[in-house]
């Protein structure tokens, strides 16, 4: 599920060169919360990048819950908040200099918005996740794992 019609187009064309993905991967073009989905609910929910995007992070919380049959594994990945925007601004030089400077600004941009561990570990207490671990994995993400 994503909102951007190019990504969409970009995970299809992604899937159809692993045969092993093939039929077994559905892509939706749509936005939280709205989603409509063809099942219930699904063996395993992974997100890539989404959190820092919502205006609401129990939007994505509450989708998880929702559509993750009990016992599935949980796989959240998002943009980690550096300590200031001079730690940001390092970052986007470190990762971004060649980028064009609308991707740079953007980078920026999702850093700033992106969340602390702490404040991940507040949203998944304050829903109910406590089978999620939170864990920082690079200089700049943070990863949300474990079991509904």
């Amino acid at each position: 599920v994503d909102g951007s019609t190019s990504m969409i187009r970009l995970a299809e064309n992604a899937a159809k060169k692993n045969p092993l993905l093939g039929e077994r991967i559905l892509f939706f073009n749509q936005v939280l919360p709205a989603v409509k989905l063809p099942l219930a609910q699904y063996d395993c929910v992974i997100s890539n990048s989404l959190l820092h995007h919502l205006a609401e992070p129990t939007v994505l919380w509450q989708a998880i819950v929702q559509t993750a049959r009990p016992e599935a594994p949980v796989l959240v990945m998002d943009l980690l908040r550096p300590i200031s925007r001079e730690a940001a601004l390092a970052l986007v030089e470190q990762y971004a200099a060649d980028a064009p400077p609308l991707l740079a600004r953007d980078f920026l941009n999702s850093l700033l918005a992106a969340y602390r561990p702490e404040e991940v570990r507040r949203q998944l207490d304050a829903g109910g996740f406590l089978r999620l671990e939170v864990d920082v994995v690079s200089d700049r993400h943070w990863l949300a794992w474990g079991y509904v």
